[in-house]
C-alpha cells in the first residue's frame, strides 16, 4: 500500500513539473483582454511580473507558434532563459534605463516572424513606453541591399515624359492629382495669400504712422507670419518634383504648426489659414498615377490602399468643396480613366497588358482589392488563399480553415485573362500590396517582377480594442497597461502546400533588382522596363 502511494505521488510530481516547465497555457487562465486589469497587476510592480504577463499574453494570442518552431524558436525556453534576467533587474539598486529594457525585449522579440505585430512595454523606472517592431528590425538586418534599393525608388515617370524620350514610350500621365501635389498646391496658395495679406497690413500700418498701442501685437505677429510664410513658399518652390512624395509628411507637419501659430492672425488680416482635414492627413492612398505606354500597356501606381473612401458615391461634397474633396474627385478621375481605358482597349482587342506598380506600397484597405486586381477578375469574388483563426488560449487552438475571398469589381466589366498582367514589388511592398502581388502571381496570365516582398501577410483586426473570446486582435491597452500587443487575427496560408509566409514574403517569378546608378543618373527604371519588355514579348 505504501509502495503504491509512493509511485502515485512521484507520478503526480512529474506531471506537475511537466505542466509548469512547458507552460503551454496560463496557469490560472487569466484573460489578457483590455479590461482585465488583474492580469497586469504584477506587471505594474516588477519587471519579472511584466515579463511573465508579456510571455503569457503572447503565448495565448500569437497565432504562428507552430511556424516559429520550424525556425527553431522554443517559446518555453524563452521563458526559462529570460525570467531570471528580469528578476535581476528587480534586485538591482541602480535605475533600469530605457535602452537596457529595449535591448532585452528586442533579444526576445526579434526572432519572431509576424510582419504586422506591434508591441509596447513600459519601463517601470522611467514611465516611458517602449515600442517594439521586430519585423522592421528583420528587414533592416537581413535585407540591407533590398531596403536600400527600395528607398531609392520614387514615384516618378519624369524620364519618360521629356521631349528626348525614347520613341517607344508614349505616356498619358495624370500629374497634379496625387495628394502630395494637391497638398503642395493648397499650402503654397494659402501661404502666398497669407504673405500678401501680411505685407498689405504692415504697409497700411506703416503708412498710418507705424504701430501703436492698439495694433502693435498684431503688427509683430503679421511680420512674423510673412517671414515664416515666405520660408515655406521658398521650400515648396525649390523642392524637386521627384522628391515631393518623400517630403509630404514634413510639409503637412510644418503647415499644422503654422496653422496653430497664425490661425488667429490670418483671420484678423483677412487671409484665413484653414486647418488641414484629418481625412486628408490620414489618407492611405498617397500619390496616384496612371500611364499608358506604347503598345497600349496600362500602368497604375499608388503608395497605399486607400481607394475605397474616394470611390463611393458620397465621397465628396460639392456644396462646401475642401482640399480633401478636391483630392477625392481627382482620384476618381484617374481611376476611371485607367479602368475605362482598359475596357475600351480590351473590347477592341488592342490591350497590350497591365502593370500594377506595388513598390513601396504600404498596404491598407482590404476593400480596395475590387478596384485594383479585382477590376480585372470576374465579379463575385476570388478565392485567393486559406485563413485560420486563433480561437482559444492554447498555442494551437484554431478554428477550421476558411477561404479568403478577395472582393472583385461588382459591375459588368471586361475580364482580363488573355493578356499579361505584371506586378512590380519590392521589400517595402507590405500587407495589401503583397496580397495583390500574390493575386497577380496566382493568375495564369500573371507575372511578378522585382524582389521578395516584406512578409506581412496575415490579417489584423480593424478594431483591435474589440478583443473577443477568440483570442485575436490585441492584448492590453496601448500606453495604459504595462504591456500592449497588436497581433494578427487571421493567419494566411498560401498555395497547395498552405504555406505561412510571414517574415519571408512573396518570391518573384523574375528577380530584377533596381539599377540604382541608372535610376540616379537617368531616372530610368529598369524594373518598369523589364515589365514592359515582358508584356511585349508575351
Amino acid at each position: 500500500m505504501k509502495k503504491t502511494f509512493t509511485i502515485q505521488y512521484v507520478f503526480a510530481i512529474l506531471i506537475a513539473l511537466c505542466v509548469t516547465s512547458c507552460r503551454p497555457e496560463s496557469d490560472d487562465l487569466l484573460s489578457y483582454g483590455q479590461n482585465d486589469y488583474q492580469s497586469y497587476y504584477d506587471a505594474n510592480h516588477t519587471f519579472a511580473g511584466e515579463f511573465e504577463a508579456f510571455w503569457m499574453a503572447m503565448n495565448e494570442n500569437y497565432g504562428i507558434w507552430d511556424y516559429e518552431a520550424e525556425f527553431g524558436l522554443d517559446w518555453d525556453e524563452v521563458y526559462n532563459t529570460y525570467l531570471s534576467r528580469f528578476e535581476e533587474l528587480d534586485q538591482r539598486r541602480t535605475r533600469v534605463t530605457d535602452a537596457e529594457l529595449e535591448a532585452l525585449y528586442t533579444e526576445i522579440t526579434d526572432p519572431l516572424h509576424d510582419g504586422h505585430m506591434a508591441l509596447t512595454v513600459k519601463n517601470l523606472h522611467t514611465g516611458k513606453y517602449i515600442g517594439l517592431t521586430p519585423h522592421q528590425n528583420r528587414v533592416r538586418r537581413e535585407r540591407e541591399q533590398d531596403l536600400t534599393e527600395a528607398m531609392l525608388n520614387l514615384t516618378s515617370l519624369d524620364a519618360y515624359l521629356t521631349p528626348e524620350m525614347d520613341a517607344a514610350y508614349r505616356i498619358k500621365a495624370y500629374d497634379g492629382t496625387g495628394s502630395t501635389d494637391i497638398a503642395f498646391e493648397f499650402i503654397d496658395s494659402t501661404m502666398t495669400r497669407a504673405k500678401r495679406a501680411a505685407d498689405a497690413y504692415i504697409a497700411m500700418v506703416d503708412a498710418a504712422g507705424g504701430p501703436n498701442a492698439s495694433n502693435d501685437s498684431l503688427y509683430v505677429a503679421a511680420d512674423s507670419l510673412r517671414v515664416d510664410a515666405q520660408k515655406l513658399i521658398l521650400f515648396i518652390n525649390t523642392l524637386p518634383l521627384s522628391v515631393r512624395v518623400m517630403m509630404k509628411s514634413y510639409l503637412l507637419a510644418t503647415y499644422d504648426m503654422l496653422y496653430t501659430k497664425y490661425a488667429f492672425v490670418g483671420k484678423q488680416i483677412g487671409a484665413p489659414i484653414v486647418e488641414l482635414e484629418k481625412e486628408f492627413k490620414e489618407d492611405l492612398l498617397g500619390s496616384f498615377r496612371f500611364a499608358l505606354f506604347e503598345g497600349n500597356i496600362a500602368y497604375l501606381r499608388f503608395s497605399g490602399f486607400g481607394l475605397t473612401p474616394h470611390m463611393t458615391s458620397s465621397a465628396s461634397s460639392t456644396e462646401n468643396p475642401t482640399m480633401y474633396s478636391a483630392y477625392q474627385e481627382a482620384v476618381k478621375r484617374v481611376w476611371h480613366h485607367w479602368f475605362d481605358t482598359i475596357q475600351v482597349l480590351h473590347k477592341s482587342g488592342q490591350l497590350g497588358g497591365v502593370v500594377f506598380d506595388m513598390r513601396n506600397n504600404t498596404g491598407g484597405n482590404l476593400n480596395d482589392y475590387q478596384y485594383v486586381l479585382g477590376a480585372l477578375l470576374p465579379s463575385g469574388g476570388w478565392d485567393s488563399h486559406m485563413l485560420r483563426l486563433k480561437n482559444g488560449s492554447g498555442r494551437l487552438d484554431f478554428a477550421p480553415l476558411q477561404p479568403f475571398t478577395a472582393p472583385t469589381y461588382p459591375e459588368a466589366h471586361e475580364v482580363i485573362n488573355d493578356r499579361p498582367i505584371v506586378v512590380l514589388a519590392n521589400c517595402q511592398s507590405i500587407s495589401m500590396a503583397e496580397m495583390t502581388t500574390w493575386g497577380v502571381k496566382s493568375q495564369p496570365n500573371g507575372h511578378f517582377i522585382g524582389v521578395r516582398t516584406y512578409g506581412a501577410l496575415s490579417g489584423l483586426s480593424a478594431e483591435p480594442e474589440s478583443y473577443s473570446d477568440n483570442y485575436s486582435g490585441a492584448f492590453g491597452v496601448q500606453n495604459v497597461t504595462p504591456i500592449w500587443g497588436y497581433v494578427p487575427k487571421l493567419i494566411s496560408l498560401f498555395g497547395e502546400q498552405q504555406q505561412i509566409l510571414e517574415g519571408v514574403g512573396i518570391t518573384p517569378d523574375q528577380e530584377v533588382h533596381l539599377d540604382a546608378n541608372m535610376w540616379m543618373m537617368q531616372q530610368r527604371d529598369n524594373q518598369l522596363e523589364a515589365a514592359l519588355d515582358y508584356i511585349r514579348r508575351n
